[in-house]
């Protein structure tokens, strides 16, 4: 558990740090692309879109910075 603790609030700095620094727009473009190709979906995004993905991005930063911590005080507890 602590191992999937560490993996989160790994990803969970990396998502809040790309957040917070202001991610370049072009990067949730790529991110756009990447996700949906295959997809009958407009080539380019409306700013909407974008705006959504970065707030994607944002809130999933913020859950796996919870459930990591929640799972690092759990297995602290188990261990105690």
């Amino acid at each position: 558990m602590r191992l999937i603790g560490l993996l989160l609030l790994a990803g969970a700095a990396l998502s809040l740090a790309l957040h917070f620094t202001g991610a370049p727009e072009d990067f949730y473009r790529w991110s756009y692309h990447q996700l949906l190709s295959g997809l009958d979906v407009p080539r380019e995004p409306s700013q909407a879109t974008v705006d959504a993905v970065g707030n994607v991005s944002l809130i999933g930063g913020l859950v796996e910075l919870a459930a990591g911590t929640a799972l690092l005080a759990w297995a602290a507890l188990r261990r105690a």
